[in-house]
C-alpha cells in the first residue's frame, strides 16, 4: 500500500502543477509541483521494476516516443507558432497513455500469475 500512495501522491502532484500553471500566474511553483510529481511516478516505476512485478519492455517505446513529441510540441508552441504544436502534443500524449496502459496490464497480468502460482503450490 505504501507504493502506491507514492504513485498517487505524484499523480495529484503532477495535476496540481499543471493545473496551477494553465489557470494562475504561479510558474516556479507549479513546475516544482510538475517535477515532484514526475520524480515520485518514476520511483514508483522503477521500483515495481526492482521487485519484479514490472518488466520494462518494448512500451518503453511508446512512452520515449510520447515524451519526445510532447516536449518538441511545447517547444515548437513558444518559438514557432505557426507550426501545427497542437498534433504533436496530443500524439505525445496519446503514447504516454498507451504506456499507461500497456503498464497497467502488465503488472495486473504478473499479479495474477502470482496469485496462480502460490495457490498451485498449496
Amino acid at each position: 500500500m505504501k507504493l502506491k500512495f507514492v504513485l498517487f501522491a505524484g499523480i495529484l502532484l503532477l495535476t496540481t502543477g499543471i493545473i496551477l500553471r494553465m489557470f494562475t500566474d504561479i510558474g516556479f511553483e507549479a513546475i516544482l509541483l510538475i517535477v515532484a510529481g514526475v520524480v515520485f511516478k518514476t520511483y514508483y516505476i522503477i521500483s515495481k521494476a526492482r521487485r519484479g512485478e514490472y518488466k520494462p519492455g518494448y512500451e518503453l517505446i511508446f512512452l520515449f516516443v510520447g515524451l519526445t513529441l510532447f516536449f518538441t510540441g511545447l517547444y515548437f508552441r513558444i518559438h514557432k507558432p505557426s507550426y501545427h504544436f497542437v498534433l504533436l502534443i496530443v500524439s505525445g500524449l496519446i503514447l504516454k497513455i498507451v504506456y499507461v496502459a500497456l503498464f497497467i496490464i502488465k503488472v495486473r497480468v504478473h499479479r495474477k500469475i502470482k496469485v496462480v502460482n502460490s495457490l498451485d503450490s498449496e
